[in-house]
């Protein structure tokens, strides 16, 4: 899978119930989204790192929340550009 880290592990992972092709997972070093169904991967540099969850809206693909190893969430309101923090 181009653009995910090969020897890293996949803390989170989830699918977009919409548009299948829409994935993001989350490692320790951040997340990854891909728009192509895993064929590549880009990195979501303003992502947190540490990420231990990941869920998509199940009807609007740009809304997505993701939780850290430290027990904080963020949600993106555009698709994993821009995070903020909810707690």
């Amino acid at each position: 899978m181009g653009g995910l880290p090969t020897s890293k592990t996949v803390y989170a992972f989830a699918a977009s119930l919409t548009n299948p092709k829409i994935m993001f997972a989350g490692l320790r070093e951040g997340a990854f989204k891909s728009t192509d169904g895993g064929e590549s991967w880009k990195t979501l540099n303003t992502a947190p790192k540490d990420v231990a969850a990941i869920a998509i809206h199940p009807t609007k693909s740009e809304v997505v929340f993701l939780g850290t190893a430290p027990g904080k969430i963020f949600k993106s309101t555009d698709g994993g550009q821009t995070w903020r923090r909810q707690n």
